[in-house]
């Protein structure tokens, strides 16, 4: 198995454990037992649980990122182009519980809560550049500026991931399409 494969292994281990464990009651033994490696083969990877944590912050950064660059991309108007980057966080997310409680997680960590200052950041400005590109081609009306929508976008859809996160009969994906509607009421020219 090749490096980046066994890294792979040891961050999706690290999602199971800090996902349903939490990030301060995992240990280096529980990465151990859940990718089923050797204690050695996880420290020639990762020196530390900080280690690994961080780099699965930086790995779901990546795989969000890049979904949403791949749709930036395409010549779609802005509101669609918003409404699919939102569609496949929500995609991402709802798949896999336990990949949002390690995002949760990442929240209380102060060195993961300065990285998620930075991927909010980067999601606020790829967002806004959208919401201006919508504008210039005038399907977007002018006003509010386009940083504030795209930090009221993420409020919204990641408001509706905790509800879903702390309430199991809560229907993500409907409440998901409201929210989107009204949103898109409020966006449109």
């Amino acid at each position: 198995m090749s490096a980046e494969a066994r890294r792979e292994q040891i961050l999706l281990a690290a999602l199971q454990c800090f996902g349903e464990k939490g990030y301060h009651a995992s240990t280096m033994d529980d990465l151990v037992r859940e990718s089923g490696l050797s204690k050695g083969s996880l420290y020639w990877h990762f020196r530390s649980k900080e280690e690994v944590f961080l780099a699965l912050l930086d790995s779901f950064a990546t795989e969000i990122y890049g979904d949403w660059d791949a749709l930036a991309d395409s010549d779609g108007d802005a509101i669609e182009t918003l409404r699919q980057e939102i569609q496949a966080s929500v995609d991402r997310f709802s798949n896999q519980r336990v990949f949002l409680m390690a995002w949760v997680e990442f929240l209380s960590h102060p060195a993961a809560r300065e990285r998620m200052s930075e991927v909010y950041r980067v999601s606020r400005a790829k967002l806004a550049k959208i919401i201006k590109a919508g504008r210039r081609a005038g399907t977007l009306r002018p006003g509010t500026p386009a940083e504030q929508i795209a930090a009221a976008l993420v409020a919204a859809i990641e408001g509706l991931f905790l509800q879903w996160l702390v309430d199991p009969d809560f229907d993500l994906r409907a409440n998901v399409d409201v929210t989107w509607e009204l949103i898109t009421e409020g966006l449109r020219t």
